[in-house]
């Protein structure tokens, strides 16, 4: 039987201590725009719930990380080349846009996007053109 509960983190503490400090690289605080980082208490605890879900590929993400020598913000060209990332990458993005704080920094409302939805402008749909006139490129399952 494990030794953790449903509610305990995966994440050992120096994971999320890992996570807390990648997740300030990529979106630090702004006193300009008077906004919170993504190394915030609040956003950086649902990164860590988040995260959870996808537990394996973030350790992946977080391996290659700590193969580098300190200090990270040394080596962010290298970081962000790095695909094996994403995976954190899309979990601190997603965390950092639907915090209040952030949202209302971008004049939007601090809301979910259902169900009043947002207004989305029409754009160009012959773009898709050349992906329609592809065709079926899928077999049936």
């Amino acid at each position: 039987m494990a030794d953790n509960i449903a509610t305990d983190s995966p994440f050992s503490a120096s994971e999320k201590t890992l996570i807390r400090e990648l997740a300030g690289l990529m979106v630090p605080a702004s006193e300009e725009y008077q906004i919170p980082g993504a190394d915030d208490d609040a956003i950086i605890a649902d990164i860590w719930w988040s995260a959870a879900s996808n537990v394996d590929e973030i350790r992946v993400a977080l391996g290659v990380v700590e193969e580098l020598p300190s200090p990270l913000s040394d080596h962010l060209e290298a970081l962000q080349a790095n695909p094996q990332l994403a995976p954190l990458v899309v979990v601190v993005m997603q965390c950092y846009y639907r915090d209040d704080r952030v949202m209302e920094s971008l004049d939007m409302e601090a809301r979910p996007p259902f169900p009043k939805g947002f207004e989305v402008p029409q754009g160009d749909w012959s773009m898709l053109e050349k992906v329609q006139a592809r065709g079926k490129i899928w077999r049936d399952a």
